[in-house]
């Protein structure tokens, strides 16, 4: 069945950002996620939030809690409260990028959104389709939650070492670059982009590839050289079936006499970033990269002095992140191949 989102949807506009508060309750909407926290909220969830204003609008976030929606965004609801994350899936079909209007800054309006047709199925299967695709979602974010709790653990166990040698003692860095000519048919791209998408290489096509990367042949980490405030560390537990490439803009380091999870946890601290970005403060941030002899000169916690069992709970819980982003990726996998049938009733429960 086709319907018009004006009959099955409530917008209104956000409202100017609050007073940010970084220990606030509530999350705080821009056009394309989270943008901050706050102590008051304008949004009770469940909700989608859809991004209105420039190069994101026209995404959709969906949130089940109260929140603050800024006018970069809109906030939509259901005339039926039950069916809201059905109808978060089912804009996830209507190319709503595709309906923006303006050359300078793109603009997606209520009116537009309203005359919006899409193909449907009837209300009796929209709770049950929501509660299917939701629990992949929610097994997905339940994942992100055991990766994010492991590497906090990770850093903490590092932390208590006191001593400290140049990260060129417990790294070196492997320099093999392999042109575009060169490529595998199917490569997995480790890139920034990935890198914030997850923490997974992307599977793309060789000839998609148009520069030089280095080759990955063994476990490694990999280190941003881009605006060390804002650590990108890659912790490469195992390579993938295809090709690996990684972006010029890491440094990879092999790890030397311990395994790549307790690398990562020596360079992962704290301090390594704060350090860094001092050495590149006063540089504008486009131009903000580490050299990396500069950063094999860096002093990190000898991972060395850590017990056996230490080392050894590191390592588990490296994998352990490894094996919950993998299934992550076959999760999202499942869930974008299920999506557009079963929204449009091709596919029946």
């Amino acid at each position: 069945m086709e319907v018009k989102l004006r009959d099955e949807l409530e917008l209104r506009n956000g409202k100017s950002p609050p007073r940010r508060a970084k220990m606030g309750p509530y999350p705080v909407y821009g056009a394309n996620g989270v943008i901050g926290y706050a102590t008051e909220h304008n949004a009770n969830g469940p909700l989608i939030v859809i991004g209105r204003v420039g190069s994101y609008c026209g995404s959709v976030r969906f949130c089940d809690t109260d929140v603050w929606v800024t006018d970069n965004a809109l906030i939509c609801r259901a005339k039926n409260p039950d069916e809201t994350r059905f109808w978060y899936y089912a804009l996830q079909t209507c190319r709503l990028n595709e309906h923006r209007s303006g050359s300078g800054q793109p603009l997606l309006n209520q009116r537009t959104l309203h005359d919006l047709s899409v193909q449907t199925v009837a209300a009796d299967d929209r709770v049950r389709i929501a509660g299917l695709l939701g629990a992949l979602d929610d097994k997905i974010v339940a994942n992100q939650r055991v990766v994010d709790a492991a590497e906090t653990l990770m850093v903490a166990i590092v932390e208590s070492i006191t001593a400290y040698v140049a990260l060129s003692e417990l790294a070196v860095r492997s320099t093999r670059l392999v042109n575009p000519s060169d490529f595998d048919d199917v490569v997995a791209n480790f890139s920034l982009p990935a890198f914030d998408d997850g923490g997974q290489p992307q599977v793309v096509a060789g000839a998609s590839v148009k520069s030089a990367k280095f080759l990955l042949s063994a476990p490694c980490v990999l280190f941003a050289k881009l605006n060390p405030g804002r650590p990108r560390i890659w912790n490469v537990v195992g390579l993938p079936s295809q090709m690996a490439l990684a972006s010029t803009e890491f440094v990879v380091l092999s790890p030397v006499g311990i395994d790549t999870s307790a690398l990562w946890s020596a360079v992962r601290q704290p301090e390594v970033s704060r350090i860094l970005q001092q050495r590149v403060d006063g540089t504008s941030g486009s131009h903000q990269r580490i050299r990396p002899d500069e950063l094999l000169d860096m002093p990190v916690r000898d991972v060395r002095r850590l017990s056996a069992g230490e080392l050894q709970t590191i390592t588990y819980l490296g994998e352990l992140c490894h094996a919950r982003r993998n299934d992550n990726v076959r999760l999202a996998g499942l869930r974008d191949t299920l999506l557009p049938p079963l929204i449009s009733g091709e596919l029946r429960l």
